[in-house]
């Protein structure tokens, strides 16, 4: 009987060594679980920091920066002198400034377009005298006075509010684009003008001196219907001379200008008396 108890003791005893064990482990497996939950927690944290902290960057970046005051847009105005209150010389100096400032800077006149220089052109062309006034003194054409003395020019004006508007804002810079589209349309219509032309239409106006009179008023004439009708010999002149017509048809302006050019230097050649 002693001896069962004995042994009944020292199992009790083992029993209670393995139990223990089996906590302490227990206790170091939750530890480690722990521990291991923990540094996975904390690495996410040290990498989620510069995620953040760039995209606080972009944020700041994309922040619209603060308006500065314009200190600029409460101040007044500076009232530039009208023109209709300058005098001439004034207004022509101003044009003048103004058209140099335009040409150092490269900008043209981007208002002035091409349907207004060809129907200024050709109204030049038709009128040789007010071309040349014009040609001298771009001013003139403000100038009321010489506006009222010629009446074409008045009309042309009035029925042309474009043209009117650029040329009274800058009537420099205006000229040289009209002798620019002048020069332009000239070396297109030179390309088909021979020498050949040009004496045989000379000659033509040699022996016709009244016609020769009125194209130099009027080039333009000479693609006036009416007007050839009322002139045989230059109705059949130009029926025979195709080249003569295209030419003259295309650009009367320029093509008596070549015509004069040519009489002078034929006059120059010439054995003097």
């Amino acid at each position: 009987m002693a001896t069962y108890q004995g042994e009944l003791e020292t199992c009790k005893k083992g029993g209670n060594t393995k139990m223990d064990q089996n906590i302490l482990t227990r206790r170091s497996l939750r530890a480690t679980i722990f521990a291991t939950a923990l540094s996975l927690v904390l690495c996410l944290l040290v990498l989620a920091t510069p995620n953040q902290a760039a995209a606080q960057t972009d944020n700041d970046a994309n922040r619209p920066a603060a308006q500065q005051p314009d200190n600029d847009r409460n101040q007044p105005a500076v009232q530039k002198p009208d023109r209709d209150d300058m005098s001439p010389a004034a207004q022509q100096n101003r044009d003048r400034d103004k058209d140099k400032d335009n040409v150092a800077a490269g900008r043209p006149d981007k208002d002035i377009n091409h349907t207004e220089l060809k129907n200024f052109d050709k109204f030049l062309d038709s009128h040789p005298e007010i071309a040349e006034d014009l040609a001298k003194n771009p001013s003139l054409v403000n100038d009321q006075d010489y506006v009222n003395k010629h009446p074409d020019l008045k009309d042309f004006l009035q029925s042309h509010p474009g043209v009117r508007e650029e040329i009274k804002e800058n009537p420099q810079v205006f000229m040289r684009r009209e002798q620019r589209f002048e020069s332009r349309e000239g070396n297109e219509t030179n390309a088909g003008i021979t020498n050949q032309e040009l004496r045989n239409f000379d000659k033509f106006l040699d022996s016709h001196r009244e016609i020769a009179d009125d194209l130099q008023k009027n080039p333009s004439l000479v693609d006036d219907q009416d007007y050839v009708n009322k002139h045989p010999d230059l109705k059949v002149f130009l029926q025979t001379h195709t080249g003569v017509r295209q030419q003259v048809k295309q650009n009367p302006g320029f093509f008596m200008q070549r015509e004069r050019k040519y009489e002078k230097n034929e006059d120059r050649s010439k054995p003097q008396k």
